[in-house]
């Protein structure tokens, strides 16, 4: 027989990735066998598909059967490899120059036949070498499938748990987002009963509309009625605006009413603190006022609100805005009335004190 064929028998039986004799040899489906332990790690981390380690075929993933052809031969390798282990310098008793084919349970080392018999090793459980590899060789791979077979089952586990835990987490922002959506259709249904219920009040402006007042220095000035071309500020810090406002003040109840603003680019309309315009020539602090503007910036408009200023995205009213104030709950909202829709509600708290209808125009 060809001196090299033991070797390149070697060497069909070894495993690709362990470079050892297969152990509980498996063959993917491409034809080429592994160690079930082996590929079945390199798999665990692999992209989907799994790829052949030796061809990079695609292969799927499933539960390998045994090659029992294969793992005989390969037990008869072994043997072959054991017995050129006896016949070597390695495998000689050094002091009986006997071949150690026993093998010591206790003391887990190899022995020749007379060591075996010896006061040292007499009493101890013996078993031929041969025998005792393909046992602890088999419990080794017994254990390695049940650890296996541990690990698909926790990973199942936590991909569980894992979809569980994205499903709650995703209901639970469905849940708020409808709960968010119920809340806010709630406010705005509640306003249109509380503006359908409660009768428009009939107001008054003095009839000292012309009265001077500055109002919030870092606003451009208001213009009503038709645009006017001219919009340079009297001052950089100061903007100057005539002002109308109601003739009665309001310390109680719900209050509704409505202004005209037609087609007009700037206006503002609110309340204030009633005690903030007692005084002609005031500058009105942001903290009593409580107003919606509408202002124009070059060929476009904006829509704000005080206390703090702050910017809105929604549609230009172009007839009427209805203002309906909750003085107890501290509260003022605004609506358009041609769309007989919400603009904006300074929150409850927002003041406690006696209020005003406030109306501004800006200074042509």
């Amino acid at each position: 027989m060809d001196s090299g064929f033991p070797h390149i028998l070697q060497k069909e039986l070894s495993c690709f990735i362990c470079l050892n004799f297969m152990m509980d040899p498996v063959t993917i489906s491409c034809g080429h066998s592994f160690c079930r332990p082996c590929v079945c790690l390199t798999w665990e981390e692999a992209q989907i598909p799994a790829r052949c380690p030796i061809c990079r075929e695609p292969s799927r993933q499933e539960d390998f059967k045994t090659n029992i052809h294969l793992k005989n031969l390969v037990s008869i390798a072994r043997q072959a490899s054991l017995q050129q282990f006896f016949d070597s310098e390695e495998g000689m008793c050094g002091t009986h120059k006997k071949m150690k084919k026993i093998f010591c349970e206790e003391n887990q080392s190899l022995l020749c036949v007379h060591c075996s018999d010896s006061p040292e090793h007499e009493a101890h459980r013996h078993r031929s070498i041969s025998v005792a590899a393909e046992d602890y060789r088999e419990e080794l791979v017994k254990k390695m499938r049940l650890l296996w077979e541990k690990i698909q089952e926790n990973k199942k586990n936590l991909n569980e748990e894992s979809r569980i835990i994205t499903q709650w987490m995703v209901n639970r922002s469905v849940r708020n987002l409808d709960i968010h959506q119920r809340a806010k259709k709630k406010f705005r249904t509640d306003c249109d009963w509380n503006i359908m219920f409660f009768p428009t009040v009939e107001i008054s402006f003095d009839n000292e509309i012309t009265n001077y007042v500055m109002l919030l220095g870092h606003v451009r000035r208001l213009m009503f009625g038709q645009d006017n071309q001219d919009t340079s500020p009297h001052s950089d810090d100061i903007s100057d605006y005539f002002a109308a406002w109601g003739d009665q003040n309001f310390t109680s109840g719900k209050h509704y009413w409505e202004l005209e603003v037609n087609d007009s680019w700037d206006w503002a309309l609110g309340v204030c603190k009633d005690s903030s315009i007692r005084k002609k020539g005031t500058l009105i602090g942001s903290e009593d006022i409580f107003l919606l503007l509408c202002m124009k910036e070059d060929n476009h408009y904006r829509i704000l609100t005080t206390s703090p200023m702050f910017p809105h995205y929604v549609e230009k009213p172009m007839s009427r805005v209805g203002v309906f104030l909750d003085f107890e709950n501290g509260s003022v909202s605004f609506v358009n009335v041609a769309k007989s829709s919400f603009i904006w509600r300074y929150p409850a708290g927002s003041f406690n004190f006696p209020v005003r209808p406030l109306f501004f125009t800006g200074c042509a």
